[in-house]
């Protein structure tokens, strides 16, 4: 436990600007039993990065990271290189030096109105598959500035599983006992068997995966981590389904991005 760090401020900040994630994808969508966003694009589970999450509180930054690698193989075609030192120099710059943890919104305004600098760079030649582009450009080599169109929040685990299928994954905060810590350093999944409510702290985890048996499984630490449904809906306090810029390149994408303009424009002129 002592080398797990968590970050994520709970209770979350509350603001009446929130969007909600049925007034950007709709009600009722198809999903399947199963779906693995990183798979669906890469024919298997991108490389496992603990992006500083063992020595700062990083949480958010850390599944920003993992979010962001997955939404630009979508755009680029590649996985593209992001250091520690992009995700550190993001966190301290979010945390003005402090190492306290951060605030979910505070995190994903700064995604959508700031962006961030990572390395870029191709790491892997693999092309996207399904109904994106044939044909990409190559990845810059220099560093590259990304942002990020919008973000909503889920009221449902229904919600949450379409927000995998169709933007591709999830950033979800949750809060964490002793016991979860035992469970993940012992390979076992996140369960209520054997936990309590005693609280430690709130963490951040990116979210790109959901199973036939109504379990999730998330990136955190380096490693994906298995949750039961019912672990899920106990500890979560915070979703956030991120939409990117380009994620329209997706032939089945329902996202209405006029509707969802309008309600941004709706937000700045208040």
């Amino acid at each position: 436990m002592n080398n797990l760090k968590t970050g994520c401020i709970y209770p979350r900040k509350e603001d009446w600007r929130r969007i909600k994630m049925s007034a950007v994808l709709g009600k009722e969508l198809f999903v399947p039993s199963e779906f693995d966003a990183e798979v669906s694009l890469y024919k298997k589970p991108f490389p496992g990065r603990m992006f500083c999450n063992d020595r700062l509180s990083c949480c958010l930054i850390s599944a920003q990271a993992n979010r962001t690698r997955t939404l630009e193989y979508i755009e680029q075609g590649c996985l593209i290189n992001i250091t520690d030192i992009n995700v550190s120099s993001l966190y301290k710059a979010e945390s003005k030096g402090e190492d306290n943890g951060l605030y979910t919104k505070d995190t994903m305004d700064w995604w959508r109105q700031k962006g961030w600098d990572v390395a870029g760079g191709e790491v892997s030649t693999v092309k996207a598959r399904g109904c994106w582009r044939k044909f990409f450009p190559p990845a810059p080599i220099g560093g590259q500035h990304l942002d990020i169109f919008a973000y909503a929040e889920m009221d449902s685990i229904d919600e949450l599983r379409q927000a995998i299928y169709y933007l591709h994954g999830a950033i979800i905060c949750v809060r964490m006992t002793v016991r979860d810590f035992q469970q993940f350093n012992a390979g076992e999944p996140w369960s209520l068997t054997g936990n309590t409510t005693d609280y430690v702290s709130g963490h951040a985890v990116d979210m790109p995966h959901f199973l036939s048996d109504d379990s999730l499984e998330c990136w955190t630490w380096g490693k994906r981590q298995i949750m039961t449904a019912d672990w899920y809906r106990q500890r979560v306090y915070d979703t956030v389904g991120i939409v990117d810029n380009r994620n329209n390149f997706k032939c089945n994408n329902p996202t209405d991005y006029d509707k969802l303009n309008a309600i941004l424009q709706g937000i700045v002129n208040n």
